[in-house]
């Protein structure tokens, strides 16, 4: 992300932290809620974790919209606003920080991944 000169103008007055939980599915084989989090400060990600801590932001969905979103089958925003992705947070601030949002998407799914359950097959 640090490397992405795109993202960084985008989101260099973001200073914000965030809580991704990707809800268990075990019916598709991901038997286990993740958590992880991670804290941008003008633009660069200044540090990332897993587990539980206070945060600015908890964005919350079932793992296969998360697979959706990085997979581009679902975008980022439309997930927001059908509520597929739920946010604890400032949503008008979020909102405002939209497009370095969906640039942050773009740059993960460039990440190769390995999927959990019926999501890696």
């Amino acid at each position: 992300m640090n490397e992405d000169s795109q993202y960084e103008e985008l989101a260099r007055e973001v200073n914000d932290s965030y809580t991704l939980v990707m809800e268990a599915e075990p019916s598709k084989g991901v038997p286990n809620s993740m958590v992880l989090g991670f804290q941008i400060s003008e633009g660069k990600m200044t540090d990332i974790w897993r587990g539980d801590r206070r945060t600015d932001f908890v964005l919350s969905a079932k793992y296969g919209d998360f697979v959706d979103i990085l997979t581009g089958t679902l975008n980022v925003t439309k997930a927001f606003v059908t509520r597929k992705l739920k946010i604890k947070g400032s949503l008008a601030r979020m909102l405002k920080t939209s497009k370095a949002t969906e640039r942050f998407v773009e740059v993960l799914k460039t990440i190769p991944t390995e999927f959990e359950g019926d999501y890696g097959k």
